[in-house]
C-alpha cells in the first residue's frame, strides 16, 4: 500500500504542475503534497536549483521546464508587482516610507534569483517574495520612523518580527518541499536560535545592543510562531471542532473538511480529530484511511494516523490469507 506517494519518478506529466498561484498556495500550505505531486509529474528534484531543473528539461522533462518558468514568474513578476502595490497602499494610508522603498522590490527579486541559482529555485522564489513584502514595513517604514525613532524599541520589534516571519514560513515550506516531510521540532528551534543571533551580533558589535536585543527577541518569537503556524492552528481548531460536531449531531459527512487534509505543517494535534475518524470509520473506512494518510504528513498528527494505517495493512494481509477482517476496520 502506497501511503505517502512514491519517490519513483513517473513519466513526464506537465499537466500535473499547478498553475502560478496554485503553486504558491501549495508551497505555503501543502509542500509535502506538492513534493510528491512534482515527483509524480516526473521531476527528480522538486526543491532543486534552476540549473538542475533546466538539466532535467534538456533531458526531455517538460514538467521541469514548466515548473521553472512558473516559479520565475512568481519571483520576477508577481513578487515585485505585489510589493509595489503594497507599498503604494501603505503610502496612500499615510504610513511614512523611505523614498527609495520601491528599489527593494527589484533587489529582493535579484536576491531570490541568486538563491535560485545557488540553493534552490523554490527557496529563492519564496524568500525573495516574502522578503520583498515584509521589507515594506520591516525596513522602509522603520527607516522613515513610522514607528517612532528608527533605533527605538518599537522599531526593533517590528523589524525583528518581519525577519522572523520570513524565516519561519520559508524554513517550513522549503524543507518540506525538498525532503517530502516537515522539519522536526528540534530543527525549527535551532533555526529560530540561529536567526535571532544574527541581528544581536550585527547591531551589538555596531554599538546598539538594546536595538539588537529587541530585533533578536522579536525575530525569535516570530520565527517560532510562523514555523509552527500557531495563529492558523487556532482557526483550524475551530474548524475541526465544527466539522466533528456537524458529523456527530447533524449526520453530515465532514471528515474531508478536517484541516489536516489541507495543511501539511501543523505541529500540534487537532482536537476531536481522533474521535471524528472513529465516528466516520463505521461507514467510510477508505475515507478514514485517506485522512490517516494526510495525518502522516503532518508533524503534529502523525501519531493519530499510524494506528489506522497499521490496521488497514493488517486487514489487507488478512484478506490475502483468506482470514476475516476486524470489526469496522478500527485500529
Amino acid at each position: 500500500m502506497n501511503l505517502q506517494g512514491s519517490h519513483e519518478v513517473a513519466q513526464d506529466a506537465p499537466e500535473r504542475i499547478p498553475g502560478v498561484l496554485g503553486l504558491l498556495w501549495q508551497l505555503l500550505w501543502r509542500p509535502v503534497d506538492l513534493h510528491y505531486r512534482l515527483h509524480g509529474a516526473g521531476i527528480r528534484t522538486p526543491g532543486g536549483r534552476i540549473g538542475q531543473l533546466w538539466q532535467e528539461q534538456s533531458a526531455g522533462s517538460r514538467a521541469a521546464g514548466l515548473l521553472a518558468r512558473r516559479m520565475l514568474v512568481l519571483l520576477l513578476l508577481v513578487s515585485p508587482l505585489t510589493s509595489f502595490l503594497m507599498g503604494t497602499l501603505a503610502s496612500t494610508l499615510g504610513v511614512s516610507m523611505a523614498p527609495w522603498w520601491w528599489v527593494s522590490a527589484v533587489l529582493c527579486s535579484l536576491m531570490g534569483l541568486f538563491l535560485s541559482l545557488t540553493t534552490g529555485l523554490a527557496a529563492g522564489m519564496l524568500m525573495g517574495m516574502l522578503a520583498s513584502l515584509t521589507m515594506v514595513l520591516g525596513v522602509h517604514a522603520v527607516v522613515a520612523e513610522a514607528f517612532g525613532p528608527r533605533m527605538g524599541g518599537v522599531a526593533g520589534v517590528i523589524m525583528g518580527g518581519c525577519l522572523g516571519l520570513v524565516g519561519g514560513l520559508c524554513a517550513g515550506s522549503i524543507g518540506a518541499l525538498a525532503r517530502g516531510q516537515g522539519l522536526s521540532v528540534n530543527r525549527v528551534q535551532m533555526g529560530a536560535i540561529v536567526l535571532s543571533l544574527v541581528p544581536m551580533v550585527v547591531w551589538g558589535f555596531g554599538g546598539s545592543w538594546n536595538f539588537g536585543g529587541a530585533v533578536a527577541a522579536s525575530a525569535l518569537v516570530a520565527y517560532l510562531v510562523a514555523a509552527f503556524r500557531l495563529p492558523i492552528f487556532l482557526v483550524e481548531t475551530v474548524v475541526q471542532a465544527a466539522a466533528f460536531g456537524l458529523e456527530r449531531w447533524a449526520g453530515l459527512r465532514t471528515l474531508r473538511w478536517s484541516p489536516v487534509v489541507h495543511h501539511n505543517l501543523s505541529y500540534l494535534p487537532y482536537p476531536f480529530l481522533r474521535a471524528h475518524m472513529a465516528l466516520a470509520a463505521r461507514s467510510r473506512p477508505m475515507e478514514v484511511l485517506e485522512v490517516a494518510n494526510a495525518c502522516l504528513k503532518s508533524p503534529g498528527n502523525a501519531l493519530l494516523g499510524w494506528p489506522w494505517v497499521l490496521a488497514a495493512l493488517a486487514q489487507a494481509e488478512a484478506a490475502a490469507l483468506g482470514e476475516p477482517p476486524g470489526p469496522h476496520g478500527k485500529p
